[in-house]
């Protein structure tokens, strides 16, 4: 972990004397902006969700503004968090208008509900509450969620932060590569975390796969999550291949859609599967909002994924007792512990793959063992509580 423990106070830019700043006391609330872009609801959105959902609301009072109407700011007002959606934008020399509208707007918000810190949730959402943070004279904290190059990075983070979280120690080793002038000493490391579910009863699976239009007996193996090329999918298919080739009775499934492009990418997967004969194989599901409970329906999850510094799938299945076959890549081995909770692949290797998949549908008595070490990893590693506490503590450093 690499972040100073001497609190920011940064010079406000610009000051509002309609609204007088709040007062916080050992019994107030203070309050955070989360500003987050969510042009599609993904990992990024469900792990703001859980985080908002985590944080003690005795301590710091959440706002959001969203950088679209969607799935992302349905699910923030349905837990009452006030939520304002803006278009988000980045400044721009050659277009200026959009991005100065967009720092003005989130500016204001921020005055409207007198916050003491602004946290953006990627780094697309950072500049409009970066540079509103920056002219209030408050912290402004970003998380990181995915890799890019010093460039990139020098770009967003151009206003300026506090804290850059990062979601996985490889992801912020790499940043730190790539760009250490940029990170310096302020970052740490926050793994996203997972929500428990309760444990279904054979019954309650038996009757989801009814649901799904699974059979009750078959082995289920399943993708879920945003389908991506980044994330594998064409593995995933491949490696389904392979074993129908060899006579496995697996059954495949994928949980998620491809809601960036409206479903292009889905529908070019299910083309795939029809055209290589394997339509009677697989089990296209969609998206779905309850989607951490329906896990339970299957045996296995693959997470084939290219590129993935964390990821909520896998958290998901974790916590509620299915073992992950997933690659060495990224954020994924700080997750699943291989031959423990699960069994680590090299990305792209289809075959690889099918010989990890061959392995658990084979062997009931090892999926039951790494069910279990899997639920328990997932409650003492990615907890609720102890994600919150310790977000909550950077958020009490950067106060004062």
């Amino acid at each position: 972990m690499r972040v100073s423990h001497t609190p920011v106070r940064r010079r406000a830019l610009w000051r509002d004397t309609t609204h007088p700043p709040l007062a916080v006391s050992r019994q107030t609330s203070r309050r955070v902006l989360y500003v987050a872009w969510a042009p599609f609801f993904s990992g990024a959105e469900r792990a703001l969700l859980l985080t908002i959902r985590a944080l003690d609301k005795t301590r710091y009072t959440p706002f959001v503004v969203a950088g679209t109407e969607g799935e992302f700011a349905s699910q923030i007002r349905a837990m009452g968090v006030p939520c304002q959606v803006i278009g988000l934008r980045q400044l721009d020399r050659r277009r200026p208008l959009g991005g100065v509208v967009s720092v003005a707007s989130v500016l204001t918000a921020a005055v409207r509900h007198r916050v003491s810190l602004i946290h953006s949730n990627d780094m697309p959402s950072f500049q409009p509450g970066g540079y509103a943070a920056r002219m209030l004279g408050i912290p402004a904290v970003t998380h990181v969620r995915f890799p890019d190059k010093a460039s990139g990075y020098q770009w967003f983070f151009r206003p300026g932060f506090s804290l850059a979280l990062f979601v996985s120690h490889a992801l912020m080793m790499d940043a730190l590569g790539e760009a250490p002038d940029v990170f310096d000493h302020r970052s740490a490391v926050l793994h996203d975390c997972v929500e428990p579910q309760e444990t279904w009863s054979q019954a309650q699976v038996q009757q989801c796969r009814d649901e799904l239009g699974l059979p009750r007996d078959a082995v289920v193996v399943a993708m879920a999550g945003q389908v991506a090329e980044v994330k594998g999918i064409w593995d995933f298919v491949s490696a389904a291949q392979i074993l129908v080739a060899r006579g496995s009775e697996a059954l495949f499934a994928v949980l998620g859609d491809d809601l960036k492009t409206g479903g292009a990418t889905r529908r070019e997967m299910e083309a795939r599967v029809e055209a290589l004969g394997l339509s009677s194989r697989f089990k296209f599901l969609g998206f779905r909002r309850d989607a951490p409970r329906v896990v339970q329906a299957f045996d296995i999850i693959a997470v084939p994924s290219h590129v993935e510094p964390l990821g909520n799938a896998t958290l998901e299945a974790m916590a509620v007792g299915r073992p992950v076959i997933g690659s060495r890549v990224g954020g994924i081995p700080e997750m699943v512990v291989d031959a423990e909770t699960g069994l680590l692949v090299p990305p792209s290797s289809p075959t690889t793959l099918a010989e990890a998949i061959e392995r658990l549908v084979h062997d009931p008595l090892l999926r039951e063992q790494m069910s279990r070490a899997a639920r328990a990893r997932a409650g003492t590693a990615f907890g609720m509580r102890a994600h919150a506490s310790a977000l909550e503590a950077y958020y009490d450093n950067l106060c004062g």
